[in-house]
């Protein structure tokens, strides 16, 4: 971002000395009602003028053209000359992505929090409460999963190579694995898989693809909607090439150039950027409503005549014939042309004006649209090792939002800081009327000594204090070499450090991925109205032992690790049996057979009639001496467990007493 090399802003000082202080005459005179046409307008000229294009301008050529060109002739050669800098720069780094995406990408991270000793403490009072202090086996077990353990981290290490993925992710303590999950997707079948290695090795399967072939068969579907996503996954540069990309922004920049026919320059102009002053070209576009409606008409004609546009909705993507692109867009053209010819666009008052900042290379270094209403600002400075930094947005007046950044150089180490303001809107009920209440709430970040290790990798090294009003400043470090990153911070809240999170993660630009068999997949049929037996993938011995080794590691004694692993067990798969009952014709079939619900006189009903095996004479005695307090003393003292006892015995008479009133 601030590589002079790349900014040329070395040269910058040129520019005072070529450049010849006031107006050039100007052609045309546009004026216009004022609209709310900000957003698109900007959005041409962004990619016209490039507010962000780092190319690199020849000083002394800039200085001829701006001397012996109209301001028209100058604005349109800047505006191209950036625009140029930018289609290379996007499809350089297209073509990169492409050649990503072939040989494949890893990215590897984790993210690990070390709590303090008071942390562990806090957790075992909201966990156990008064029994942390108890001399319960079971419950010490539990408590040493917290006081054993110093690390614990979530990981995920994901690749990527032409629509493939491969991502594991998983739990770890004190750097050791205890349970993990493996996802392999299959981008050209659409067909996925899982499983968790510590259970089993073999692979649970989806095929979605299949899927959704049979409902797009169901649909009656003239063509599969999918089709053009698996075709752009395989080969993505047959959809679009990194020329294709270049040509683009080199088009659509072209017709805002070449409409620029009136333009004002302020030569040597002084543009104030925070604290800094720097001189630069400014050439200001003023658009009237019919200005912004002739440019809507050549931007269209443009996208009509746009055969790469054109090949991807028609015949890649199939969305709209050849014949319904032209005649939509011949149409609209028609449209806003007939009310050209009439009074429907206001071509007097100004609704927009938009300032252009140029620096002595040539190179375009901010954009300003504005009219009456409010304004948006983008620009960039450097004053000797100084870079100052502003993106605004006013309204009414009043500015809404802004960034201001101030960085000084240092042998390619920057130290600094980022301030983003936003103004918090509040109402207040004042004699009988709600009263709006403006307050402007800065958030700052202080960086010290930041580096880029890797740009393309996104490496860098530096030290970041973010400061948040209501709360304490928080420090965040980051540090890097050629493996990867390391970003890290004290959890700091109200005086208290709860520990330390760390993220970490590296990329690796290759990856093998091996997309698993069907044949010995666990395969989820999708068109089954049965739901799958997860029994026949994994029995309850195997996830039992699963269980059982997922506790043992996360520090549960092993004969606590084996009950609760037997617990765990039952309830899984008593739910998974209960999805899946299997009534037979012997079951709420309201016939004369017994083992059924139809309340008739047959036995083993519930038909609360004469018969026995009913509950019509279901009687509740509540005997005090089958409660005993050894059955208790792990979970309360025998004070507490008297206490409860007295109240069962109270609920107990009070029913008694209502059923003998009710008889």
């Amino acid at each position: 971002m601030f590589n002079n090399d790349q900014n040329n802003y070395e040269n910058q000082s040129l520019n005072e000395e070529f450049s010849v202080s006031g107006v050039e005459p100007v052609t045309k005179k546009s004026k216009g009602k004022k609209a709310a046409m900000i957003g698109g307008i900007s959005a041409a000229v962004i990619v016209g003028g490039g507010a962000a294009a780092y190319g690199v301008s020849d000083t002394v050529k800039n200085q001829v053209k701006l001397r012996v060109s109209s301001p028209e002739k100058y604005y349109a050669w800047v505006t191209e000359n950036n625009s140029k800098t930018i289609g290379e720069s996007v499809s350089e780094a297209y073509k990169k992505g492409l050649d990503k995406y072939k040989k494949g990408q890893t990215v590897d991270f984790k993210v690990t929090f070390e709590p303090t000793d008071d942390t562990k403490e806090l957790l075992k009072d909201e966990i156990f409460g008064d029994y942390r202090d108890s001399d319960n086996e079971e419950i010490s077990s539990l408590i040493d999963i917290i006081d054993k353990n110093e690390k614990f981290s979530v990981s995920a290490k994901c690749a990527s190579k032409k629509g493939n993925i491969d991502a594991n992710v998983g739990f770890d303590l004190n750097g050791d694995r205890v349970v993990g999950a493996d996802i392999v997707g299959d981008g050209d079948a659409a067909d996925y898989f899982f499983r968790i290695p510590e259970l089993k090795d073999q692979w649970i399967g989806i095929e979605y693809g299949k899927m959704l072939e049979g409902i797009v068969e169901e649909a009656g579907l003239d063509s599969d909607p999918t089709a053009a996503y698996k075709d752009i996954l395989k080969d993505p540069e047959s959809f679009l090439s990194p020329e294709d990309v270049e040509t683009e922004v080199n088009r659509y920049a072209a017709v805002w150039s070449s409409f620029a026919d009136d333009v004002e320059l302020e030569k040597k102009e002084e543009v104030d950027i925070c604290d800094i002053t720097v001189n630069y070209t400014v050439a200001t576009v003023e658009l009237t409503e019919k200005d912004a409606a002739k440019l809507e008409v050549e931007f269209l004609k443009e996208l009509r005549d746009d055969k790469i546009v054109k090949d991807i909705l028609t015949d890649k993507l199939d969305v709209v014939d050849k014949d319904e692109f032209e005649s939509s867009i011949d149409d609209e053209i028609d449209d806003i042309k007939e009310d050209l010819k009439g009074d429907y666009y206001d071509d007097k008052e100004v609704v927009m004006s938009i300032d252009t900042y140029i620096d002595g290379t040539g190179t375009i270094r901010g954009l300003k649209f504005y009219n009456d209403e409010g304004a948006f600002t983008a620009v960039m400075g450097k004053d000797g090792d100084s870079i100052r930094g502003e993106f605004s947005f006013t309204e009414d007046g009043e500015e809404q939002f802004s960034v201001k950044l101030t960085a000084e150089e240092n042998h390619k180490k920057y130290t600094g800081d980022i301030e983003l303001t936003y103004s918090d809107v509040s109402y207040n009920y004042v004699d009988d009327d709600y009263q709006k209440e403006v307050t402007p709430v800065t958030v700052s970040v202080l960086f010290e000594d930041v580096e880029i290790v890797d740009e393309e990798k996104g490496y860098f090294n530096g030290d970041f204090t973010v400061n948040i009003p209501d709360t304490a400043p928080f420090v965040i470090s980051c540090s890097a070499d050629k493996d990867g990153q390391s970003v890290s911070s004290d959890i700091v809240i109200d005086g208290t450090n709860y520990g330390k999170l760390t993220f970490d993660y590296s990329v690796d630009y290759n990856a093998d991925i091996d997309i698993p068999d069907k044949g010995g997949a666990f395969m989820i049929d999708m068109d089954s109205e049965e739901a799958p037996d997860f029994e026949e993938y994994a029995s309850k011995d195997e996830f039992n032992s699963f269980m059982q080794g997922l506790l043992t590691k996360a520090g549960i004694d092993s004969k606590y690790a084996d009950k609760y692993a037997e617990a765990i067990t039952e309830e899984v798969y008593d739910e998974l049996d209960y999805g899946s009952i299997d009534f037979d014709d012997d079951d709420f079939d309201f016939d004369d057979d017994d083992d059924d619900f139809d309340f008739d006189d047959d036995d083993d009903d519930f038909d609360f009639d004469d018969d026995d095996d009913d509950y019509d004479d279901f009687d509740f005695q509540f005997d005090p001496d089958s409660f005993k307090y050894e059955d208790y003393k792990d979970y309360m003292t025998e004070e507490e467990f008297n206490e409860m006892m007295d109240n069962i015995k109270k609920y107990y008479d009070e029913y008694e007493s209502s059923s003998s009133k009710a008889n």
